[in-house]
């Protein structure tokens, strides 16, 4: 299956690096860092934010966008996913999923919150219900014996 549109653009993940990662597979890293963040991000929601086609992303918050950079952007700048490094006597420690070169995108718990809100916010619609009483119902013998009531 072919990657999915992700929903921040690769532009605004190299403004976050603060530089255009060369050579290309340093480019192809930052790619698939913000793939994986967006996929992070989809699972979280339960939302694609895709239109019917899967072909073009649609209406993604703008908090949405901001944490998929940040998420892409730790995956980038911290490849191998240490936690914590020590200097003196070289510790290093991979604590997020307890293996060496674990989990570099990743989503915070506060950044889940914030995509379940922002989803929540995206999925709203409206229902129009019909009743018996209100005189919309089409069924003429429907309304013609409520009207005799």
């Amino acid at each position: 299956m072919a990657d999915r549109p992700t929903l921040a653009t690769i532009g605004k993940l190299i403004e976050k690096i603060g530089y255009e990662p060369t050579p290309a597979s340093e480019m192809t890293r930052a790619t698939d860092c913000l793939v994986e963040a967006s996929e992070l991000i989809r699972d979280e929601a339960g939302i694609t934010w895709l239109n019917a086609g899967g072909t073009a992303v649609e209406n993604v918050p703008p908090r949405v966008e901001r944490i998929c950079i940040a998420a892409a952007f730790r995956g980038f700048d911290n490849s191998k996913a240490l936690s914590q490094r020590s200097l003196g006597d070289s510790s290093q420690s991979w604590d997020r999923v307890g293996v060496e070169g674990g989990a570099g995108v990743y989503l915070t718990p506060s950044e889940r919150r914030a995509v379940v809100k922002a989803a929540a916010g995206s999925v709203l619609s409206t229902i129009t219900l019909v009743t018996p009483y209100s005189g919309d119902v089409t069924d003429d013998g429907l309304v013609e014996s409520l009207n005799s009531v």
